[in-house]
C-alpha cells in the first residue's frame, strides 16, 4: 500500500465515503463484487482477444494458434487460478498472472490492429489489478 501526505489511500477513500454520507464499511462488498464481474469480463474478453489474435495469423498458424493458445490459457486458468481449483496458486501469484495474462491479451488485440479494443483491455486490466490491491485484507 503506497503512503501519501495525506495518509493511505484505504483512508482516504474512507474520508471521503463518510464526508458523502456513505459508510465505508458498506462500501467494501460492492466495490469487491463490482471487481469480480470486471475481473470476469476480463477473463472473457481474453479469451476471445486470444482467439481473435490466433485466427488473425497466416494459414496454417491460424488453426494452431486460434485454438491452441486459448485453449491452453483455459487449462492453466481452471488449474491454478480458478476460484475452487484444488492447486489454486497464492492470492498474490494469481493476481499477478492474472495481470500478465489479461496484458498479454491486449498486447494481442493491438498486434492485430484493434487498437481500441487493447487499449481498452489495458485500461480495464490496470484497473481490476489497482483495485484488488486496494480491496485485498
Amino acid at each position: 500500500m503506497t503512503r501519501t501526505a495525506g495518509g493511505s489511500l484505504k483512508n482516504r477513500i474512507a474520508t471521503k465515503a463518510k464526508a458523502a454520507g456513505m459508510d465505508p464499511a458498506s462500501i467494501r462488498p460492492v466495490a469487491d463484487g463490482t471487481n469480480k464481474v470486471l475481473g470476469f469480463a476480463l477473463e472473457v474478453g481474453m479469451v476471445a482477444a486470444l482467439l481473435f489474435w490466433g485466427f488473425k495469423q497466416e494459414s496454417p498458424w491460424h488453426l494452431i494458434l486460434g485454438l491452441g493458445v486459448p485453449a491452453v490459457v483455459v487449462v492453466f486458468w481452471g488449474a491454478f487460478m480458478a476460484p475452487r481449483s484444488e492447486r489454486r496458486l497464492s492470492p498474490d501469484l494469481v493476481r499477478w498472472l492474472a495481470l500478465g495474462l489479461f496484458l498479454a491479451a491486449a498486447l494481442a488485440l493491438l498486434t492485430v490492429g484493434s487498437t481500441a479494443l487493447g487499449i481498452v483491455m489495458l485500461v480495464l486490466a490496470a484497473a481490476n489489478f489497482a483495485a484488488s490491491l486496494i480491496l485485498r485484507s
